[in-house]
């Protein structure tokens, strides 16, 4: 790549006024300087708004979320992690997951309600369970509107999709009509797997000079700002801009993505695994980061693309579907290429862990980013 072209990147304005147009308010815009000790980059605005979004970081919601009880003699894992997991006896758990895909199912229902699916089975293979079963809750306005009956046809025919192509069946369900609705439709999607209780993963960087890899699908532009532009705003009559902002699924990958990590998993091939959810490359690499108390230096240069020109700022908050990151020592490294190649998946090397305990993002050799993970 020319200097040139890297310096498009390196010269795009992170002042205020990209702050607010990322989300972020001024008093955020504020404090992230005071953590950078200076301006930030673009990248790190970037990194910044997706992290501090509503969607990821739950600041609005936080305090009543934690009046739900999380503990038990059964859990043996509560919050924190990508699914909750009970113990059912007898050496096995039930790992599971609910989630929320309101706002891209009212911009694209079909896709929307999809790629909820997709992402809830990814939560409970990465931990090491099969995902068994689906359920759904859904509410919509009044069906006499036409766009309600365009939001519904669209989200049960992408839900009913996306899990027939996986061979996971949807064993129950329930749906509301309610005029409060026609702003903003609820998608809930729900997902289980069974699991060993000795056969938890969890999403936890550890070992100085492992290997960071990204495992799935290509990265595209598909789904950039999601969880900032759809999951933490209001809807209004931009609707259809907004369109490009949700993810595209492709459950026949997920599919071949369930088998390989699974494999890699139960064959301890990996010293852990994280799906790539909302904000990307960005919020799977800082949790880990964060988890572990290691850092992780990220080389977005690296990083397998199907849409040329992107930026360094879109590859790490692009949220394109059917995507794993994974922890892989050295010598396991050739055999986790040799089961991502028998499953046809891309399986790059993109990085590193670190003693540094930041997220530092690089392009073409210059770093662009450079956070403590535990800000995130």
């Amino acid at each position: 790549m020319t200097g040139d072209a890297q310096r498009r990147y390196v010269d795009r304005t992170a002042d205020l006024d990209a702050a607010l147009e990322l989300g972020l308010t001024a008093d955020e815009y504020e404090h992230i300087k005071q953590i950078q000790g200076g301006e930030p980059t673009y990248v790190e605005l970037a990194i910044y708004s997706l992290m501090w979004s509503e969607h990821c970081s739950y600041k609005h919601s936080r305090p009543v979320l934690g009046r739900f009880p999380t503990s038990g003699p059964r859990v043996l894992q509560g919050p924190g992690e990508n699914a909750g997991i009970v113990d059912v006896g007898d050496g096995w758990a039930v790992a599971m997951k609910v989630e929320s895909h309101n706002h891209p199912s009212a911009v694209e229902p079909f896709q929307g309600a999809a790629t909820g699916v997709g992402g809830i089975v990814r939560d409970i293979f990465t931990m090491g369970a099969r995902p068994c079963v689906g359920m759904n809750s859904l509410r919509f306005g009044e069906l006499d509107e036409p766009r309600q009956r365009y939001l519904l046809d669209g989200a049960v025919a992408g839900i009913a999709h996306y899990g027939n192509c996986l061979g996971i069946p949807t064993v129950g369900g329930e749906i509301y009509f309610e005029p409060s609705y026609e702003g903003n439709c609820l998608v809930n999607a729900f997902g289980a797997g069974l699991i060993r209780t000795d056969g938890i993963v969890r999403a936890i960087a550890s070992g100085v000079g492992n290997h960071v890899v990204l495992i799935g699908s290509k990265t595209g532009r598909d789904g950039i700002g999601g969880a900032s532009v759809l999951a933490s705003q209001e809807f209004d009559e931009t609707l259809e801009e907004k369109r490009p902002s949700v993810q595209v699924g492709d459950p026949f990958t997920e599919k071949k993505l369930i088998e390989a990590c699974l494999e890699l998993i139960h064959r301890k091939l990996v010293v852990s695994m994280q799906d790539l959810g909302a904000a990307g490359l960005t919020s799977s690499s800082s949790e880990m980061s964060s988890k572990g108390h290691v850092g992780l230096d990220i080389h977005a240069d690296r990083v397998p693309l199907r849409e040329a020109g992107m930026e360094p700022w879109e590859i790490m908050i692009s949220e394109s579907q059917e995507r794993m990151l994974a922890i892989v020592a050295d010598e396991q490294l050739a055999d986790v290429r040799e089961v991502c190649d028998r499953w046809d998946l891309d399986c790059t090397v993109i990085g590193e862990v670190t003693d540094s305990k930041k997220l530092r993002v690089y392009w073409h050799g210059e770093r662009v980013a450079d956070i403590p993970s535990r800000r995130l």
